[in-house]
């Protein structure tokens, strides 16, 4: 065997060696990315499928096995994002985590994270003592391969809060970097109450799906 066949044999075996250690610790893979504890179970097998939700869920899946990142076969094209949104309970952060998993088990460099949390963690920057640089934490989330961004709405507000989203959701907009979006929010909802400029971007980058039907969450405790 030629030393350069030899080459890539060893890096297909290393790859295979990577992809069983991630899929054998799943759990801590999602954990380290940022998946909250309550969604490290969360998967497209065990997603309770609705006559509201079944379309949807069948999308997200597709969407996640095409691998529409940097390293996938569908990379640099138009749409390559999503934009959940629906009312409380309806599946759209166990779709999200879903997600993340299948991108995971593929070795994709991802990164999950609620805004609420995003916007605290770069705060966290002006605090004295901090380590790390706003731009250090706008950097790391804009220029990651995926991103999946859980709760956009429910954040306070503020024209700093305004200006950070815009900017990483900008960022990834124009380096065509896939993003996952979940909120409560309609596009027209959003570009009301937060900003028409990011509204007008995610309508641009994203395929929108629509969450309808009851709160699963409230049925199965009147169960």
């Amino acid at each position: 065997m030629c030393s350069r066949c030899s080459e890539e044999q060893r890096e297909i075996e290393e790859r295979k060696r990577k992809l069983e250690e991630i899929g054998n610790n799943i759990g801590s893979h999602l954990k380290r990315i940022g998946v909250p504890p309550k969604y490290l179970g969360c998967s497209f097998e065990n997603f309770k499928t609705t006559r509201f939700n079944q379309k949807n869920a069948k999308i997200c899946k597709e969407y996640a096995l095409r691998r529409v990142g940097p390293n996938g076969p569908e990379a640099a094209r138009p749409a390559n994002s999503l934009f959940l949104y629906g009312s409380y309970g309806t599946g759209k952060t166990h779709l999200a985590a879903a997600i993340a998993r299948e991108l995971l088990l593929q070795d994709n460099d991802l990164l999950f994270t609620s805004v609420p949390g995003l916007l605290l963690e770069i705060r966290r920057a002006f605090h004295s003592g901090a380590t790390d640089s706003e731009e250090f934490h706008c950097r790391k989330y804009s220029s990651c391969d995926f991103l999946i961004l859980d709760d956009l709405g429910v954040e306070k507000t503020t024209e700093w809060a305004r200006q950070t989203l815009d900017y990483i959701i900008y960022q990834r907009d124009s380096h065509l970097k896939p993003t996952v979006v979940t909120s409560n929010l309609s596009l027209d909802e959003i570009a009301e109450k937060i900003d028409g400029r990011i509204s007008s971007r995610l309508a641009g980058m994203a395929r929108v799906l629509h969450f309808e039907g009851p709160d699963y969450r409230t049925n199965e405790r009147s169960q």
